[in-house]
């Protein structure tokens, strides 16, 4: 019951109103998990607003779309240690629960705030370019964006970026 709280309250909380189960014209889940995927998660906690300054949070990463009903796709333990050098705390979506009065986000064992971090579509758009849309929230803040990348010099950069409404 509490899971099933938590997983339609996230995907209210992130506002995909275009929110179905298809991932038409993108790339398979698990190739989210890639070089282009992690450069488009560490744009999304590099662009993070700075909500409540000096409390402790941690970061939640989810893949591809959260459908109507609520489920979704946590990022594979494997993906998320590609992380590691950020020195963020990091937490795997199945162990999240909705806080309440106010249904926050927050880890089962410590019971801090979290930052969910979606890349809910990723398409490789040529051999060196892909455009990817991400999201987050953090409490009843939210935000998304679609990005471009690009590969050059050997190294994939964000090379446009555009909030979503």
């Amino acid at each position: 019951m509490i899971l099933r709280r938590f997983l339609i309250l996230i995907s209210v909380s992130l506002l995909l109103d275009a929110c179905h189960s298809s991932n038409e014209g993108g790339m398979p889940l698990t190739m989210f998990e890639s070089d282009a995927g992690e450069t488009a998660i560490r744009h999304v906690i590099t662009t993070l607003p700075n909500l409540n300054p000096g409390v402790a949070k941690n970061y939640s990463i989810v893949l591809g779309e959260i459908s109507r009903d609520g489920m979704m796709t946590p990022a594979s333990d494997s993906f998320v240690k590609r992380f590691a050098n950020l020195n963020l705390e990091f937490v795997n979506a199945m162990h999240l629960k909705a806080h309440e009065p106010e249904q926050i986000i927050v880890d089962n064992k410590k019971f801090l705030a979290t930052f969910v971090l979606q890349l809910r579509t990723l398409r490789q758009l040529s051999m060196t370019t892909w455009e990817a849309e991400t999201g987050w929230s953090y409490k009843k803040d939210f935000g998304r964006e679609k990005i471009l990348l690009e590969h050059k010099e050997g190294r994939i950069n964000v090379i446009k970026n555009e909030k979503i409404p």
